[in-house]
């Protein structure tokens, strides 16, 4: 709005919402609550993480863990020593050998390279590496993804369905939450009358309630409605009053 263009008395939208930011006071309750049930909700601290993502050199495909100094000639063929699959740890690498290994398993000692499956051949109990073959290949490092102390989230984030799963991925079960802020809403007008209910001459429906309900509860806010309220200044300050004592903000629409 522009001020040249605004009634005497009034204000523009941007000096109204500028005095009301100016007097909010910021809401510093807080409460713990787990993970699952954290979406929408503020973190009021830093998340750090305890541990290195992933935990250690894990291979990055279904394949033949190697030494790669041992596959620097396309067609070596080397003994296949051992099976380590997600969720074991093999033991050391024999020099001169190979070990089948799947998608996640950690990488054994002596071994510094994992061959995809579809680049081997495997003959009995022996594997042909139809490749030459990297240093690091496939393989992903300990705390690649996050590194042990890093702050993975931070204060005053609103947590998404994404957020929670990495607060999982790091062990957290639990987090510190700024309360929810807590909405009173009324509604003011002798004409408007509540959906389900029929329509007098002159009346209409009070969408306005569900409309602000639904943008109050997408940002996470606990509504508390009064409902629709007589059109008196009396019935207004007796419902603001109440709402005031029970509410951290109260909205109206008439």
């Amino acid at each position: 709005m522009n001020d040249n263009c605004a009634s005497p008395g009034l204000i523009s939208v941007d000096d109204a919402i500028t005095r009301i930011l100016d007097a909010a006071t910021p809401l510093l309750s807080v409460e713990t609550v787990n993970i699952e049930s954290a979406l929408g909700r503020v973190l009021a601290e830093d998340i750090t993480s305890s541990i290195n993502v992933p935990g250690y050199d894990n291979s990055a495909m279904d394949g033949y863990v190697v030494n790669s100094k041992d596959c620097q000639q396309r067609g070596m063929t080397l003994a296949v020593s051992q099976r380590i699959p997600a969720g074991t740890t093999g033991d050391p690498l024999e020099a001169g050998t190979a070990a089948r290994i799947f998608t996640g398993a950690p990488v054994p000692e002596n071994a510094n390279a994992v061959v995809m499956q579809e680049l081997c051949e495997q003959q009995g109990n022996n594997v042909v590496i139809n490749t030459i073959v990297k240093a690091g290949e496939n393989v992903r490092r300990a705390g690649e993804d996050i590194a042990r102390d890093a702050v993975v989230l931070d204060s005053g984030t609103r947590l998404r369905p994404q957020d929670m799963g990495l607060l999982a991925s790091v062990g957290v079960a639990q987090v510190n939450v700024y309360r929810k802020l807590k909405v009173a809403t009324f509604f003011t007008g002798d004409e408007i009358v509540e959906p389900g209910n029929e329509l007098a001459s002159g009346q209409i429906y009070n969408s306005n309630q569900y409309t602000l309900a639904g943008l109050l509860q997408s940002v996470g806010c606990d509504v508390v409605n009064y409902g629709i309220v007589p059109d008196t200044l009396e019935a207004t300050l007796a419902v603001m009053s109440e709402a005031a004592s029970n509410a951290d903000l109260v909205l109206t629409s008439g």
